[in-house]
């Protein structure tokens, strides 16, 4: 398994796997192992276990095994990079179980709230410490922390990436997003969303990379649009990406964890099971919503394969 990198991070589409259980509420390894190989197989080598992973939600034993799993089924070639928190004193106590299980960093999953900057930057330089590595800063929200900090911790060691997922209205138009590259630069921040700004932070914030839940569904087709984003080739990147976008617009309708959960099972790659609370499995009045973007997903991928 190959360490966490910011060089690593920008060589490919990163994405964003769920994560499979059982009907009685234990990790499914099987299943799991089915969608770690196929997006491996794929061509995709980085694998973030976050949002989409329900993290958030994770005990510290469930974590644990997740973790060992993961170091013992991922190809030498891959990277997998797990999320800690969101709260403090969980971050503090998953860094042990990240260190006994092998992991040499992590991204922090957002607190909302209570959280204030200032003491943000705190968690992050004592996390890092207690870690012995930088970690990897998710940036959900609009002044989570100022541009000027984030460049701080990025210069002294406590920040290696920027996974940057502020929702805009206008991406193109994002001045929070300008000041953390003006400060950090450009290679070191990650497009946080999806899909749905690439077509604008490739080519007018040049982005070193984006994460991706469509990626798990269709590995080559989408590693051909990162490429062709990275290249300055927009016509195959205009050609490639409407059935992401399709997807994505299904995802923030009818919530983007559960949808990307269940989007496995329906393209039949894995099972994933029920959902780990606090979140619920796709209403089945939605289903054939979902039903339609995967297909979309799988029709592209097909090209690839």
């Amino acid at each position: 398994m190959r360490a966490i990198t910011p060089e690593g991070l920008r060589e490919n589409v990163v994405s964003v796997p769920p994560v499979a259980w059982k009907a009685d509420g234990e990790l499914d390894f099987d299943q799991n192992r089915k969608l770690v190989r196929h997006i491996e197989d794929g061509g995709v080598s980085h694998l973030l276990y976050g949002g989409n992973a329900n993290l958030y939600h994770f005990t510290g034993k469930q974590l644990a095994s997740l973790l060992d799993f993961l170091r013992e089924t991922v190809a030498a070639t891959s990277c997998v990079i797990p999320s800690i928190g969101p709260d403090f004193g969980k971050m503090m106590d998953e860094v042990d179980i990240l260190k006994a299980s092998g992991f040499n960093s992590a991204m922090l999953l957002p607190m909302a709230f209570p959280a204030q900057p200032e003491g943000v930057a705190i968690a992050v330089r004592r996390v890092a410490e207690r870690l012995g590595n930088p970690v990897i800063l998710y940036v959900k929200k609009d002044g989570y922390l100022t541009a000027e900090t984030i460049s701080s911790l990025v210069n002294d060691g406590a920040v290696s990436f920027v996974k940057y997922a502020v929702e805009r209205e206008n991406p193109a138009d994002d001045n929070y997003l300008k000041e953390i590259i003006a400060g950090i630069g450009a290679d070191l921040v990650g497009s946080g969303m999806g899909e749905t700004p690439i077509h604008v932070h490739f080519p007018q914030y040049k982005v070193g990379t984006y994460t991706s839940g469509g990626v798990c569904i269709a590995p080559r087709a989408a590693s051909a649009l990162h490429k062709a984003f990275k290249s300055g080739d927009q016509a195959t990147a205009d050609e490639l990406l409407p059935p992401f976008i399709d997807f994505e617009k299904v995802r923030a309708q009818y919530n983007g964890i559960s949808v990307i959960h269940d989007a496995i099972g329906l393209s039949g790659i894995a099972n994933m099971g029920p959902m780990l609370p606090m979140l619920a499995n796709v209403s089945q009045k939605n289903i054939a919503a979902v039903q339609s973007v995967v297909d979309g997903l799988v029709t592209l991928e097909s090209r690839f394969t």
